[in-house]
């Protein structure tokens, strides 16, 4: 490693010759951390996880027992078990929102107070985070897959992947859905 430094540094090392040795090396260090431990508050497999880009200080977890769970990342305490146990914020408890698998969850972009799920109860739903209560549903009559929210905060369109032949584009700011797109027979699973 401290030749491809010299060398890189000299000039006579590229960028793409280097990244595969800086890569491997980080790989290699990576670990579970040791002091601080999420509570358990699902009683089914986790499905998908979101961080808030926003801040990176909230987590959602959603999975096969309907619920969505809210982490504060900064606020753990000093258990007997481990050094520190990020508890669950607040929920929606299974039954509350969804019926059936919540498949993905995503925050908004701009914002940690929104985010959305979708379902195999055919549906994709937005809440307001602090509440932690629905705020929009789109019924999509096709079990959901994933989605996927803008990464940018460009515009309010909600790209989602579900088991019709069609992507839907379902947009915030009127409810509806402004888009659907063909796709290559059976469904898609998965969006970017």
């Amino acid at each position: 490693m401290d030749s491809l430094l010299r060398g890189r540094a000299n000039g006579g090392v590229s960028i793409r010759a280097m990244q595969p040795a800086v890569s491997a090396r980080v790989l290699r260090t990576l670990a579970l951390s040791e002091t601080k431990r999420m509570a358990r508050a699902h009683t089914q497999p986790v499905h998908s996880i979101a961080i808030d880009r926003a801040r990176g200080r909230f987590m959602l977890s959603a999975g096969a027992d309907t619920s969505v769970q809210l982490y504060d990342l900064d606020s753990a305490e000093t258990t007997a078990t481990c050094a520190r146990q990020i508890a669950r914020k607040q929920q929606v408890p299974p039954g509350a929102g969804h019926t059936r698998l919540v498949t993905s969850v995503e925050w908004y972009f701009a914002d940690s107070g929104m985010f959305s799920t979708g379902s195999f109860d055919n549906t994709l739903r937005v809440w307001d985070a602090g509440e932690m209560t629905e705020a929009c549903r789109f019924d999509l009559g096709a079990r959901v897959n994933r989605h996927q929210m803008s990464t940018t905060g460009a515009h309010m369109l909600i790209a989602v992947a579900d088991e019709s032949e069609h992507v839907r584009l379902c947009d915030l700011a009127s409810g509806a859905f402004a888009q659907s797109l063909p796709v290559h027979g059976q469904g898609t699973s998965a969006v970017a």
